[in-house]
């Protein structure tokens, strides 16, 4: 049954500026056989780490989206958009040991597609090519939306599970999806809620837009209403603006500024405020030992 397999299986290489080594692996959808996979092979160089010589969290979001993206169109042909990603974890304190000339390997899986939308989870695995040895650097999930050529969302046709652990990550993409809507129905009911904002400082009005922009969260807005209560609190809340210039590097296949490049963007900006905050570097990822509520 393996010898079947790999004989539906094909390798293309591509090669640019960007990717010194890709590798792309993908499964036999055509076929029908099992979720769409795409893995997408890094070798790891200087120009990957931050200041604190770890890999940057924003060069890697941007591979994962990129991973995300290909099994996604792999699945619909079709052009397809990020809509969201979450659940983002680090399950071991392997991050900040992925060094430079290692191999980062990336799958990307289609876990479910729905109407018009698809999940995609992306497992990141590092390996040190001297020993084999191998270890997991990150996990998410991405939802992708499929475009038709009028730019409106496109039907998508559903993914079909063969084996059990395809079957266990389908049920799991629709529990998760209900989590979503649910979620986003929670949140626009609490916000309808929310009481108006007592009357503050221009300075304490901007930081808290600032605040609400970036997380566009109800939960983001009650921490600002929160940090009005003294005057300590409105000294230390850190804010900060910035502007990027768009460039020909900046776009993906499609010609568009993609998601995993405006979430680059983002954890360069989280990393600079969370910095600010710490007065100490604060690179991306999950220090040893750390945990959510430290």
């Amino acid at each position: 049954a393996f010898g079947r397999f790999c004989q539906h299986r094909r390798v293309a290489k591509v090669a640019s500026a960007r990717a010194p080594f890709v590798r792309v692996m993908t499964s036999p959808v055509a076929a029908g056989q099992g979720l769409p996979v795409v893995t997408v092979t890094k070798i790891i160089d200087h120009s990957h780490l931050n200041a604190d010589g770890m890999l940057s969290l924003s060069t890697l979001l941007k591979w994962m989206d990129i991973t995300a993206c290909l099994a996604a169109e792999l699945h619909c042909r079709k052009m397809s958009v990020t809509i969201s990603m979450d659940e983002v974890s680090f399950p071991a304190e392997e991050y900040g040991k992925v060094a430079v000339g290692q191999a980062l390997l990336l799958r990307g899986q289609v876990n479910n597609a729905f109407n018009t939308s698809m999940e995609v989870g992306v497992l990141v695995t590092s390996e040190a090519l001297g020993t084999g040895a191998t270890a997991t650097v990150c996990l998410a999930f991405f939802i992708f939306v499929a475009i038709d050529e009028s730019g409106g969302k496109a039907r998508v046709e559903p993914v079909v599970p063969v084996t059990f652990e395809e079957q266990h990550e389908f049920a799991l993409a629709a529990e998760r999806r209900k989590v979503r809507i649910k979620r986003r129905q929670v949140e626009k009911t609490m916000a309808s809620r929310l009481l108006p904002s007592p009357p503050v400082s221009p300075v304490t009005l901007r930081s808290s837009a600032v605040r609400s922009s970036q997380f566009g969260s109800t939960s983001a807005a009650r921490t600002s209403r929160r940090s009005w209560v003294g005057a300590r609190a409105q000294e230390t809340l850190q804010s900060m603006d910035t502007t990027q210039l768009v460039l020909p590097h900046h776009a993906n296949h499609h010609g568009n500024t993609f998601g995993g490049q405006i979430m680059a963007w983002m954890a360069e900006f989280a990393s600079i405020l969370s910095s600010r905050q710490a007065k100490a570097s604060l690179a991306g990822g999950r220090p040893a030992g750390a945990v959510e509520g430290d």
